[in-house]
């Protein structure tokens, strides 16, 4: 074959290399230096020229050897996150418990994520009552000074239309919140059918203050005089419908349920 002869060459031209010596340096060691050299040379000289003789003859034809030659690209690894998005899924949220009677019940969406921050003891915050005209049953209702002046203002704005506003809820702690669902659990109702129209505990907007339940606290609210006027004119007074019908973030519609968003 031709690329023996080649090698012979190599080997023979490369022959002197035995020859040389190097001050301080045994001369055995030398030896077997140039001859791994010697080995390392012919090698680099002969291996291409074998596989073009093979290739030649279709010895590497086989699509396992070709594609067993070519580099594989780098694996990309995608974060989770972006893995996640592609899927449709949100991100993983922390799991979040709220303990009713004893027992421990895991909080699931909409709640999920929407624990009420920020100050919640009444005791800490500017509050103060409700007029008694506004309120049903003229009971004692609290909310805060902002939330009851504002809501004045409005109120007053109502009546010289010839509509009533009329407040059931103001102000309730996640301590209230817990004897709602201890109540109705203890009529045999299940936690997170609760769930579906009761914030758990700790997730009441009620909790700060500035959210109002008016009369009607229930669905027959919508379609109300009451209602329609809110809808036209509570932005005007900083008050609005917090749990809408229509809800990007999966809440329950309440159209009794106003908040105060302005300056506190």
């Amino acid at each position: 074959m031709h690329w023996l002869g080649k090698s012979d060459q190599i080997r023979g031209g490369c022959a002197d290399l035995a020859d040389l010596s190097i001050p301080g340096v045994d001369p055995v060691y030398m030896k077997l230096l140039t001859g791994r050299r010697l080995i390392i040379v012919a090698l680099v000289a002969v291996l291409p020229m074998m596989a073009g003789y093979f290739s030649a003859y279709g010895r590497l034809s086989s699509p396992e050897i070709v594609s067993a030659a070519v580099p594989l690209e780098p694996a990309v690894v995608k974060p989770l996150g972006e893995d996640i998005k592609s899927k449709g899924h949100a991100p993983l949220s922390p799991k979040e418990y709220v303990m009713i009677g004893g027992k421990r019940f895991e909080v699931r969406p909409p709640w999920l994520g929407h624990r009420i921050k920020g100050e919640s003891d009444p005791q800490n915050l500017n509050f103060a009552m409700l007029p008694v005209e506004l309120v049903l049953e003229k009971r004692q209702i609290y909310v805060t000074i902002a939330t009851r002046d504002a809501f004045v203002v409005m109120a007053a704005a109502a009546a010289l239309e010839g509509i009533k506003l009329l407040v059931d809820s103001g102000y309730r702690s996640a301590a209230y919140q817990r004897q709602i669902y201890q109540r109705k659990m203890g009529q045999g109702d299940d936690f997170y059918d609760i769930a579906r129209g009761v914030a758990p505990p700790g997730y009441s907007e009620h909790m700060l203050g500035t959210t109002l339940d008016l009369v009607p606290s229930k669905w027959t609210f919508s379609g109300t005089l009451a209602d329609k006027w809110l809808r036209e004119n509570g932005g005007e007074f900083a008050f609005i419908q917090s749990y809408p019908q229509k809800s990007d973030l999966g809440f329950t519609w309440e159209p009794w349920h106003w908040k105060y968003v302005g300056d506190s």
